[in-house]
């Protein structure tokens, strides 16, 4: 849940749309309070540090994040003068509908609501994290860029837990293996040609490649 943590407290003041940088620099937790014998007696919310050193950095902002970062910071400003309310760059930028801060536990919460109204696949929000680095990696980003985004102190890290080989990567793989040897013209006639094989195949009927049952038969 680490970077559900982040998420949720994140404040208006770490994102810099004129540099497109989002800076990391806090998380808001849901944290247990003991009384003197150590009994739990209640919550209490709030900001925290994040778990490791390298966990605060800057994130350079995705297009598309920067547009839906405008257009909530638009339409809350736009809310706070109708409501006579000062605007505040240390609020918080994520709410819920009682106007509060999330945790991260309310978002997993939500997530199988999220599933069946968009009518995904099975995904935890954590998965998410998982799934940006596998695509990153997927595209090309170099290892030790892809690293020091993640928050992880190496890039062994972030290979061994959370990079997934997808099999179209790997075929890509094989096919730039293919033409670093040949070319890409060797490449789409060998392509072609197989395709053309594959048709012959697939227009077979079964019973005329297994000659096994033909011979039962006689």
């Amino acid at each position: 849940m680490r970077d559900q943590k982040k998420a949720v407290g994140l404040k208006w003041i770490a994102i810099d749309f004129e540099k497109d940088i989002v800076h990391i620099n806090n998380a808001y937790k849901d944290n247990e309070i003991y009384d003197d014998n150590m009994q739990k007696i209640g919550h209490e919310r709030g900001d925290g540090d994040l778990k490791t050193p390298e966990s605060y950095r800057d994130i350079p902002m995705h297009p598309r994040l920067k547009r839906l970062l405008l257009m909530i910071k638009s339409a809350r400003m736009e809310e706070y003068q109708r409501q006579g309310k000062k605007w505040n760059e240390f609020d918080y930028i994520f709410l819920n509908q009682d106007g509060r801060p999330f945790v991260s536990e309310n978002l997993t919460n939500k997530m199988p609501q999220f599933i069946k109204k968009y009518n995904l696949e099975h995904l935890t929000t954590y998965g998410l994290r998982h799934s940006f680095a596998t695509l990153c990696s997927t595209l090309g980003m170099p290892p030790e860029v892809l690293h020091v985004i993640m928050g992880h102190a190496d890039f062994d890290t972030t290979r061994k837990y959370y990079i997934h080989i997808t099999e179209e990567r790997k075929r890509n793989e094989m096919l730039k293996l293919y033409i670093q040897q040949n070319s890409e013209a060797e490449l789409q006639s060998l392509v072609a040609e197989s395709d053309s094989y594959f048709s012959k195949i697939t227009a077979l009927r079964v019973q005329d490649i297994r000659t096994e049952e033909k011979l039962l038969v006689g």
